[in-house]
C-alpha cells in the first residue's frame, strides 16, 4: 500500500514539474467591421530567459482569415502577442486560436470576439433614428451590453502601449508619393554608386596592367642580369685558363734557362782543360827539328 502511495506521489511531482508556467490573459482590443484585425494577448512566463514560441490563427465567421502577423513585445516575466490581420472584418464574430510557449509548456486558449456593428454603421444609423419611432433604438442598447457580459471587467495584466493606428485613406497618396520618390533617390544612388564602381574598376584595370608591365621589365631585367652573370663568370674561366696557360709558359721558360746555366757550369771546366798553354802546332814543330849542336 505505501509503495502504491508513493508511486502516485511521484506521478503527481511528475506532472507538477512538467506542467506550464505560461499563464495568459484575456484578449485586448475589440474587432471593428470593416478594418484589419488587430488584438493584443497578454502571456507570463516563468523566467525571463525563457522563449516565447506564439503561433496563431484567425477565423472570421467560419471561414479562416489569411494569415495572420504575430509580433511578441517584451522581454521580461510579463509579454504581450500582437496579433493582425491584413484582412478586412466581415462577420458578426470573430475568433482567434492562441498557441504560447514552447514544447511540453505550450498553452493553447481560444478567443471569441463579438463584432459590434454599432461602430461601423453609427452615422448611418442616426439619420433614420429621426424619422424612425424610438423602438428602433432598442438593438443598439442590447449591442453593447452582450458585448459587456463577454468582455473581463479586470485586466490580467497592465494594458499593452495602444499600436499605432492605420493610416487613413487621405493618407495613402502622400505615402505612395514619398515611397515613389525613395525609390527615385534610391534609383540615382544605385546608378552613382554603379558609376562609381565602373570607374573604380577602369582605374584597378589601370593598376593591374601598370603593375603587369613592371612586373615584365622587372622579369627581363632579371634575365639580362642572369646573362651578364653568366657571361662575367664565362670572362673569368677564360681569364683564368689563360693565366694557367701563361704560368705554364713562364715555368717552362724558367726551367729551360736554370737547365742552359747549368749545362754551361758543367762543360766550362772540360773546356779549359781542353786549351793549351799557347800554339799546338808550334809546339809539335819544335819539338821534330834537332837542334845544331847534336848534329
Amino acid at each position: 500500500m505505501s509503495h502504491s502511495s508513493k508511486g502516485c506521489l511521484l506521478g503527481l511531482l511528475i506532472l507538477a514539474g512538467s506542467a506550464s508556467a505560461i499563464t495568459v490573459g484575456p484578449v485586448k482590443g475589440k474587432p471593428v467591421p470593416g478594418r484589419p484585425l488587430e488584438v493584443n494577448v497578454p502571456f507570463a512566463v516563468d523566467g525571463p530567459a525563457d522563449r516565447a514560441c506564439a503561433s496563431a490563427n484567425v477565423r472570421y465567421g467560419n471561414a479562416f482569415a489569411p494569415p495572420s502577423v504575430l509580433h511578441v513585445q517584451g522581454r521580461g516575466l510579463k509579454r504581450n502577442l500582437l496579433v493582425t490581420s491584413r484582412a478586412n472584418v466581415n462577420e458578426p464574430t470573430v475568433t482567434v486560436n492562441v498557441r504560447v510557449g514552447c514544447g511540453a509548456k505550450a498553452v493553447a486558449r481560444r478567443f471569441v470576439m463579438p463584432v459590434t456593428m454599432a461602430f461601423a454603421k453609427g452615422p448611418q444609423l442616426i439619420e433614420p433614428a429621426t424619422t424612425r419611432q424610438p423602438a428602433a433604438i432598442v438593438p443598439l442598447k442590447a449591442v453593447p451590453r452582450s458585448a459587456d457580459v463577454k468582455t473581463p471587467g479586470e485586466p490580467l495584466f497592465p494594458p499593452a502601449p495602444a499600436p499605432e493606428s492605420a493610416p487613413q485613406e487621405s493618407d495613402a497618396p502622400k505615402a505612395d508619393a514619398s515611397a515613389m520618390e525613395e525609390l527615385r533617390k534610391a534609383r540615382t544612388d544605385a546608378a552613382a554608386a554603379v558609376a562609381q564602381l565602373e570607374a573604380t574598376r577602369r582605374e584597378l584595370a589601370a593598376v593591374l596592367d601598370v603593375e603587369r608591365r613592371t612586373s615584365q621589365t622587372l622579369i627581363n631585367a632579371d634575365h639580362e642580369v642572369r646573362d651578364a652573370k653568366a657571361e662575367a663568370a664565362h670572362m673569368r674561366l677564360i681569364l683564368k685558363w689563360v693565366g694557367a696557360a701563361l704560368a705554364l709558359g713562364a715555368a717552362g721558360l724558367v726551367w729551360l734557362e736554370f737547365n742552359r746555366v747549368l749545362w754551361k757550369r758543367r762543360t766550362s771546366p772540360a773546356q779549359a782543360a781542353q786549351e793549351p798553354g799557347g800554339f799546338p802546332g808550334m809546339e809539335l814543330q819544335a819539338t821534330c827539328v834537332p837542334s845544331p849542336s847534336s848534329a
